[in-house]
C-alpha cells in the first residue's frame, strides 16, 4: 500500500464523510452494492433498450468474477485507522482491492452510456450524450461513496472504475458490432 493512497484516502474521507452529503453517499453505495442492477428490470421494457440486456449481462458476471478473483489474489486489507470515519452499517469483511462497487457501477454506467450514444437516432444525439455524462458521473459518485464511508482507499476505487470500464468498453464494442452485422 502506497503512502500517497493512505494520505489521499484520510484526505478524501474527511472531507467526504462530513457533511449534508453524507447520507447522499450512503444511498449511493447501497445503490453501486448490487440494488442498481435492478434497474434492469425497467430496462427490460423498452423495446429499445431490451437487445442490449444480455451482452450487459454478460459483461456484469464477467466484471464480478474477474473481481472476486483479483481480490483474492491481491489481498489487500481495507482501511483500518483509528481516525477513519463513517463507516455505515457494517464492515465488510472480504478484501479491498478492486472495489466490487466501483467495478460492478462503471461495467453497468458505461456499457449503457456507449450504446446510448453509439444507437442514438438523428435528433437524439445531444439528449443521449448528456444522459450518458450523468450514468458515468453516478458511477464516479458510488466511488467516491465507498470512500466517504470508510471502506476502500483510492487505489481500489481507481482500479474497480479501470476495471469496469475496460469490460463495458470492450462487451459494448463487440455487442455492437454483432448488432451491427445482423443489420
Amino acid at each position: 500500500m502506497s503512502a500517497f493512497d493512505v494520505q489521499v484516502f484520510r484526505f478524501l474521507n474527511h472531507a467526504l464523510s462530513s457533511g449534508p452529503w453524507f447520507w447522499g453517499f450512503v444511498f449511493l453505495s447501497i445503490v453501486g452494492g448490487g440494488w442498481g442492477a435492478l434497474s434492469i428490470i425497467p430496462l427490460s421494457f423498452s423495446k429499445r433498450m431490451r437487445p442490449h440486456l444480455p451482452a450487459l449481462c454478460v459483461v456484469l458476471v464477467a466484471n464480478a468474477l474477474t473481481v472476486y478473483a483479483l481480490k483474492r489474489m491481491v489481498a489487500r486489507e481495507r482501511p483500518h485507522f483509528d481516525d477513519l470515519r463513517k463507516i455505515f452499517l457494517h464492515r465488510p469483511t472480504d478484501f479491498s482491492f478492486p472495489s466490487g462497487h466501483s467495478a460492478g457501477s462503471f461495467a453497468f454506467c458505461v456499457f449503457l452510456a456507449i450504446v446510448l450514444v453509439r444507437t442514438a437516432e438523428p435528433g437524439e444525439e445531444r439528449r443521449r450524450a448528456v444522459l450518458a455524462a450523468v450514468l458515468v458521473l453516478c458511477a464516479f459518485c458510488i466511488g467516491l461513496s465507498r470512500i466517504a464511508l470508510g471502506v476502500h482507499f483510492p487505489g481500489d476505487v481507481l482500479g474497480g472504475a479501470l476495471l469496469g470500464t475496460s469490460f463495458a468498453a470492450i462487451g459494448a464494442q463487440i455487442h455492437l458490432e454483432r448488432l451491427h452485422r445482423r443489420t
